[in-house]
């Protein structure tokens, strides 16, 4: 018979204890998320939610989000994931997708020099930029 304290601990399981199921697996690694204090969500009393530690859902997110900013393809995303319709791949990650593709927009058109500001229909010189404000842009184009 496993007991509580047996299905609390992370370690392998032995001869008497539980099998490695997906949902065994799941307790682990939620547990050494817990353990290290690597936090997803933080406590909201307002709300009423509790901490979240890293999990298994966490890890797989963070896959999906690598290889997007790696260029994957949705489609190929789609099958890695295992969703069984696109619409769910799209409701997940689409939304990244596009932003991510509106930020590379960006930064490939900061970088080639400019002599219109495409805003203005061309009417006007692109105002120059600061070396501190562009480097602050180019920071915040790179965290997305």
């Amino acid at each position: 018979m496993v007991t509580r304290a047996c299905r609390r601990t992370w370690a392998l399981p032995s001869a008497r204890s539980e099998r490695l199921t997906k949902e065994r697996v799941g307790r682990i690694i939620g547990l050494i998320g817990k353990k290290a204090g690597i936090v997803v969500r933080n406590e909201d009393e307002r709300t009423g939610t509790r901490t979240k530690f890293a999990s298994v859902h966490d890890i797989r997110r963070g896959c999906a989000q690598r290889l997007i900013n790696a260029g994957v393809s949705a489609e190929t995303l789609k099958v890695v994931m295992r969703h069984a319709d696109f619409a769910t791949t799209e409701k997940h990650y689409g939304a990244t997708r596009s932003a991510q593709a509106a930020a590379s927009e960006v930064r490939q058109k900061l970088a080639t020099p400019a002599t219109t500001d495409a805003i203005m229909g061309g009417h006007e010189k692109t105002p120059q930029l600061s070396a501190a404000e562009l480097s602050k842009l180019k920071r915040l184009l790179n965290s997305i």
